[in-house]
C-alpha cells in the first residue's frame, strides 16, 4: 500500500519559527498526532496580502492551531493553518516561562513521534501560566513529564529500596547524611562519600517522587536536580530563553 503524502488536519502549537529561503519560514510545531514536526511554510514577499501572508499572522506562540501537513520526508510542508483558539495572554515571567518550555521541546524532542499525552500536558501548562499560577511548580512538573516522554524517567522508588538494604550506611556526623546523588546512567545512589556531585536531601526527593513539591525548600531541591539532569541532555549550548528571565527566575 502506498504511503499517503498528506496528513490529516490536526491540532498544533508553534514552538519556534525562523526565516527560510525564498520568502518562507522554517517552523517547529508540537502537533497532536505527529509530535514534534519541522515544516516549511510560504509566507509571501514583504507587504504581500492573501493566504500566504495570513499564515504568517496566524503562526503565533501559545495559540492552538489547526494545521495540514504534507510530505513524506522529515521536513514537511505546512499547507494550511487556521486558528483553533486565540493566543494565550502570557506576560512577563509567565511569557518567558512559556518560551522556556518551547525551547526545551525543540532541543530535546525527536521528530515525527506521536506524543499525545505531552501535547495535552503542554496545553495544561501554558493555561496555568496564562492563569498566573505559581511558575516554578509548572516548570518542574513539565520538565519531569518531558523526561518521561523521552523514556528518561527518574526512578524515585529506588530511594526507599536502597535505604532499606543499607540501614547502617550513613554516618550522622557527616554533612551528607541522608542524601542521594544523581549519577547519569545510574540514577539515584546513596551519598555515602564526600564528592563534587551535588547531593540532594533524600526526603525532598521522596516528596518530589510523590508529587508533593510545593514547599520552598523542596522546590529548590527539585530545581537543582532538574538543572543537573537536563544539562546532561542539553550539552554545553545554553538555552536562549533563560536569558529572558528576571533575576528571580533567571536560572529556571
Amino acid at each position: 500500500m502506498a504511503i499517503t503524502s498528506e496528513l490529516n488536519l490536526q491540532k498544533a502549537y508553534l514552538l519556534h519559527s525562523r526565516p527560510y529561503r525564498d520568502n518562507r519560514l522554517l517552523v517547529n510545531l508540537l502537533t497532536e498526532e505527529n509530535g514534534h514536526v519541522s515544516a516549511v511554510v510560504y509566507v509571501g514577499k514583504g507587504g504581500s496580502k492573501g493566504k500566504s501572508a495570513n499564515k504568517k499572522g496566524l503562526l503565533q506562540p501559545f495559540a492552538k492551531l489547526d494545521v495540514e501537513l504534507k510530505g513524506n520526508g522529515a521536513l514537511k510542508n505546512l499547507s494550511k493553518v487556521e486558528n483553533a483558539e486565540k493566543s494565550l495572554p502570557l506576560e512577563s515571567d509567565y511569557l518567558f516561562s512559556g518560551f522556556y518550555l518551547n525551547e526545551l521541546m525543540v532541543r530535546l524532542l525527536p521528530e515525527n513521534i506521536e506524543l499525545e499525552s505531552l501535547f495535552e500536558f503542554y496545553q495544561t501548562s501554558i493555561n496555568q501560566l496564562a492563569n498566573k499560577e505559581q511558575i516554578e511548580p509548572i516548570l518542574r512538573q513539565f520538565e519531569l513529564t518531558l523526561l518521561t516522554e523521552l523514556g528518561l524517567s527518574l526512578d524515585f522508588s529506588i530511594l526507599d529500596l536502597q535505604q532499606n538494604q543499607n540501614p547502617n550506611t550513613y554516618d550522622i556526623r557527616e554533612p551528607h547524611f541522608d542524601c542521594h546523588y544523581y549519577l547519569p546512567e545510574q540514577g539515584f545512589v546513596l551519598a555515602n562519600f564526600a564528592g563534587k556531585t551535588p547531593a540532594y536531601n533524600t526526603e525532598h526527593l521522596r516528596m518530589i517522587g510523590d508529587g508533593n513539591f510545593y514547599q520552598a525548600d523542596v522546590l529548590l531541591t527539585f530545581k537543582r536536580l532538574m538543572r543537573q539532569v537536563l544539562q546532561g541532555y542539553l550539552g554545553n549550548k545554553p538555552l536562549n530563553s533563560r536569558k529572558l528571565f528576571s533575576n528571580k527566575f533567571k536560572n529556571n
